[in-house]
């Protein structure tokens, strides 16, 4: 195998020497050579440095932003490598405030006006509305005192006055909000649909409106001053009316006209087809913003928003959620990549610490004091202060156009990392462990909500994936328009018209939220699958059929297996000598086994699932082999243990044999688990006599484990 490997290295590597031979240095071809080049690292870079960061429960974004550091052409991607045709390195450093070549920088352009089209998509205009009071007194709290602490330590550290361009875009920095991680926190701590839940929501959404606004200013007045101009009080006037009036002129106008572009997209009736021309109408937005003198992601933005109450709009994100796995980790890596690593002294360092505590007090006072008076207690205000605080991907697209423009320089930049990366790295502990706080965030009762949800228990996570493909499927033959989403569970987004139903699946129960008025047609549709799912289970369960299947299985077919799964076993979990005489007490021997090797950590459910499978039918085979098995909650992987009974014990086998080797294969309900896989592979090693004959044969643990090795 390493053998293998190392040829292929070899062969690339030599195929990179000769290619390099062929190569015209002055052509455009060699120039879009070297972009493909850079682009696939940066995509190998980002995939694997956000796996890796989330291995150790950090952020992927971090990983991603940390290897653009790495590669880019403040550090590694400078090194000449002469011999595989880049004198100059891989990222080799530009003139100019951007430190990398167009094309690439012209990735993230793209990638940015990507993430504020979703954004904008994601923008739930009616819980907006709903708490305009809430979400507007905390968003604007929170913009308030993060822009002007931000701009007054740029002024203390700069030595520059408050209407700088340097001071504006430290200020408008520090307003912004990423609430992609506080989600995902709400989200695994279930605290989404709670009033700290939905404030935060709809205060990062009048944050993003009110930020977007202040950009659209602070851009029109650095462009000024950056070309030696002075500005007077009327003359800000003026320009925040002109990109107010813009902003709110074309978010009208999309709103207003929302349905009918919505109609016009759905002529093309192909969902792929619909989403890609909606981003393509982003980008078109996007351009029109650019040429009146404001910044491209508040047109995308604009699009996003127009279209997020129409009825495609999670067919939009659903469709290009492709492009966004694509476009967004190069986003980070090359935001990254801008970081001049030369130029971070203990000055600029102790400047980035100062600017992020500032920030993020700023927005945990400037969020959470003023929710106090919305009905929150102090441990509320905590909360959604602690949620408010990563900046996450809009802060870094804000110094992008910063350093783009020359409206900061390298240093400001870095300062503003510093300040990201603190929000991403501080937020995730301190934000779990005030929701651990089994208290109340409110101080008084606050308005019923219009919504209501009720839950159903499946107990067995094989019937909760049953009936919730069964009820999904009916909605979509109904015309409805589903969006699955990948949270810590799933969430399915059912909208039709003015009818919106939100599905959410946990391991072993489905819960559905509606409004109360939708409630009655929700349990009715829910009884009704319920009741036809089971009839047509009645008509299927003739169990003639499923023992024809299963004889099949040991019938006499070439069976190879290439997955080892000796590596999943632990010779701990292998009995010689089983002592219980009924198949209840075999499986639970094993379980026990696992239990006392500390590979499961409850095995009274364990044992429950096991004995729900083979209450299903008997995982007896042919040959004196069993191979009981069962999906369940609480683990983190496939755990395996095995048994011997010589002598051995029934199991209702299909050739009515006692079974003698019996196998526990037990796995996680992820979907990514290989049980099918390693299920196959025992099969594969138990299927002929010889086997089974040679594996009685065997006396101790380490000779069974080895009987299972793939090079055996």
């Amino acid at each position: 195998m390493k053998r293998k490997y190392f040829l292929i290295s070899l062969f690339l590597f030599t195929a990179l020497i000769f290619a390099t031979d062929t190569a015209n240095n002055e052509s455009v071809i060699h120039e879009m050579t070297i972009f493909i080049f850079q682009l696939g690292i940066i995509i190998f870079a980002a995939k694997i440095s956000g796996m890796l960061f989330e291995k150790i429960k950090l952020p992927g974004t971090l990983g991603e932003i940390s290897v653009g550091m790495i590669i880019g052409p403040y550090f590694l991607g400078s090194l000449p490598m002469s011999f595989l045709g880049f004198p100059e390195g891989i990222f080799p450093l530009q003139a100019g405030s951007i430190p990398i070549t167009n094309e690439v920088y012209g990735i993230s352009i793209i990638a940015s006006i990507m993430l504020l089209f979703i954004s904008g998509l994601e923008t739930d205009l009616r819980l907006l509305l709903k708490y305009l009071f809430s979400g507007g007194v905390v968003g604007l709290g929170g913009v308030i005192f993060s822009f002007i602490p931000g701009a007054l330590v740029g002024m203390y550290f700069l030595d520059k006055p408050f209407m700088s361009p340097e001071c504006l875009f430290l200020g408008i920095m520090s307003t912004a909000t990423s609430v992609g991680i506080t989600a995902m926190i709400l989200s695994k701590n279930r605290y989404m649909d709670t009033p700290e839940g939905v404030t935060i929501l709809s205060a990062a959404i009048i944050d993003d409106v009110l930020g977007i606004i202040v950009l659209a200013i602070a851009v029109g007045i650095a462009s000024v001053l950056k070309t030696g101009g002075e500005i007077a009080w009327g003359a800000i006037g003026i320009i925040s009316i002109k990109a107010f009036v813009f902003w709110l002129g074309f978010t009208a106008l999309g709103i207003v006209f929302s349905e009918k572009i919505s109609k016009f997209l759905k002529i093309f009736k192909d969902q792929t087809i619909i989403s890609i021309l909606a981003f393509g109408l982003a980008m078109f937005f996007a351009g029109i913003f650019e040429k009146a003198g404001l910044a491209m992601i508040i047109g995308a933005y604009v699009m996003g928003l127009s279209l997020s109450k129409t009825d495609i709009s999670y067919e939009i994100q659903e469709k290009i959620h492709p492009l966004k796995e694509f476009f967004v980790p190069i986003f980070f890596t090359v935001m990254g990549m801008l970081v001049n690593l030369h130029t971070i002294s203990s000055g600029v360092l102790l400047f980035g610490a100062v600017y992020s505590i500032v920030c993020m007090l700023g927005k945990i006072l400037g969020c959470g004091l003023p929710s106090m008076l919305t009905g929150f207690n102090k441990l509320g205000a905590a909360r959604i202060g602690i949620g408010m605080m990563p900046r996450g991907e809009v802060g870094l697209i804000i110094a992008g156009i910063g350093i783009s423009n020359g409206f900061i320089n390298q240093d400001i930049y870095g300062v503003g990392m510093m300040m990201v990366l603190s929000g991403i790295i501080i937020t995730p502990p301190v934000l779990n462990s005030v929701l651990r706080i089994k208290k109340k965030g409110t101080s008084v009762e606050l308005k019923e909500e219009e919504n209501e949800t009720f839950e159903f228990d499946f107990y067995s996570p094989d019937k909760n994936d049953f009936f919730i493909n069964y009820i999904v499927e009916y909605f979509d033959k109904e015309g409805y328009h589903i969006t699955r989403m990948i949270l810590d569970y799933e969430v399915y987004q059912v909208r039709k018209e003015k009818i919106f139903i939100k599905i959410s699946k946990f391991p072993t129960s489905i819960s559905f939220t509606a409004p109360k008025e939708d409630m009655y047609f929700v349990k009715t549709l829910v009884y009704e699958s319920a009741l036809k799912l089971q009839d047509n289970l009645e008509k299927f369960n003739e169990k003639t059929h499923l023992l024809e299947i299963k004889d099949s299985l040991s019938s006499r077919t070439v069976m190879k297996s290439n997955f080892d799964i000796s590596n999943i076993i632990d010779p701990h979990c292998i009995i010689t000598d089983l002592r219980s005489k009924t198949k209840e007490g075999i499986i639970s021997e094993l379980v026990d086994s696992l239990y006392e090797n500390k590979k499961i950590s409850d095995k009274q459910s364990i044992f429950d699932e096991v004995m729900a499978r083979e209450n299903v039918m008997s995982t007896g085979m042919k040959n004196g082999v069993a191979i009981p098995h069962a999906r369940a909650n609480g683990l983190d992987h496939t755990q395996i243990a095995i048994g011997v009974k010589r002598n051995g014990v029934d199991f209702q086998s299909l050739d009515g044999q006692p079974a003698k080797i019996i196998v526990l294969l037990v796995s996680s309900t992820k979907k990514d688990d290989p049980h099918i896989r390693v299920l196959a592979a025992l099969s594969a090693h138990l299927h002929q006599k010889k086997d089974i004959e040679k594996l009685l044969s065997l006396n101790t643990q380490k000779e069974i484990w080895n009987f299972f090795r793939l090079d055996n």
